[in-house]
């Protein structure tokens, strides 16, 4: 534990960062973040920390056991669910995951009713956190992010099932993505060299001899490649051929499909 909890902890100039952030004996944590904890040491019960992300800082992937409520003091973050700005108060409650990427740096107050659990090897300068168990990597199963009709409960999702595909998780890609709607039947992802954003996808696992069928079934335009996504990973992904966008209409600011078409009130 950075501090010892003396019987009542104040910092009164929480918003005025600049006048108190040197003061804390930082501690490296993830890559890119680094931590000063005011209570609790993240092993057991309730604790408190500030947490500073350099540009480009990430937590990984991690389930909350009791509530998370972040306030983020300066700069911004983006995860899985949305950005959030300085000012932004998020509350996390117990049983969702999130991974973390602050793009340009950002400071943030955390307060955790119960340790988080990390989805991979523990990210602690003390390995001290509950960690949960990795499972081993199945040679036969590909993992494929989909950003469009594949996902649950739309139009090509059937496509998925018939091959036994199982559904691993929700994920955002790295901020460096583009969508567009093509005549509404479906979108295209495409990577961008700059002006990028974070998409939502749904992460599958597909078995290897299965990939082609889905694959040969996806609309024209459509190819697979490679997605990064926001936790860091690197996985196959349905990406749109930049050519077939010219002339549709771009839905980047959506952020995803799901959210493009309950806008127009269609599935």
């Amino acid at each position: 534990m950075d501090a010892p909890l003396p019987q009542v902890l104040r910092i009164p100039d929480l918003l005025r960062i600049s006048e108190w952030q040197h003061r804390f004996p930082w501690r490296p944590f993830t890559r890119g973040v680094e931590i000063h904890r005011l209570y609790g040491d993240g092993r057991e019960g309730p604790a408190a920390a500030v947490l500073k992300f350099s540009p480009g800082g990430r937590v990984p992937l991690h389930e909350h056991q009791g509530y998370e409520h972040i306030l983020v003091l300066d700069g911004s973050q983006v995860d899985e669910n949305s950005r959030a700005e300085a000012g932004s108060l998020i509350i996390n409650p117990p049983g969702t995951s999130h991974s973390i990427l602050s793009e340009t740096g950002c400071l943030v107050l955390a307060i955790y009713e119960k340790p988080v659990r990390f989805l991979g090897p523990s990210p602690f300068e003390d390995s001290g956190a509950p960690v949960a168990a990795v499972p081993p990597a199945d040679p036969a199963r590909v993992l494929l992010a989909v950003n469009g009709t594949l996902m649950r409960g739309l139009e090509l999702n059937p496509n998925l099932l018939a091959v036994r595909g199982e559904f691993v998780r929700e994920a955002r890609t790295m901020p460096e993505y583009r969508l567009w709607s093509i005549r509404d039947r479906h979108p295209a992802m495409v990577r961008v060299a700059a002006g990028g954003v974070s998409v939502a996808v749904e992460v599958w696992a597909v078995p290897a001899e299965g990939l082609a069928t889905v694959l040969l079934q996806e609309p024209p335009g459509l190819s697979i490649g490679k997605v990064r996504l926001l936790d860091g990973t690197e996985v196959l992904g349905v990406l749109g051929e930049p050519a077939l966008c010219a002339g549709c209409r771009e839905i980047t600011e959506f952020g995803g499909w799901r959210a493009y078409i309950a806008a127009l009130g269609i599935r």
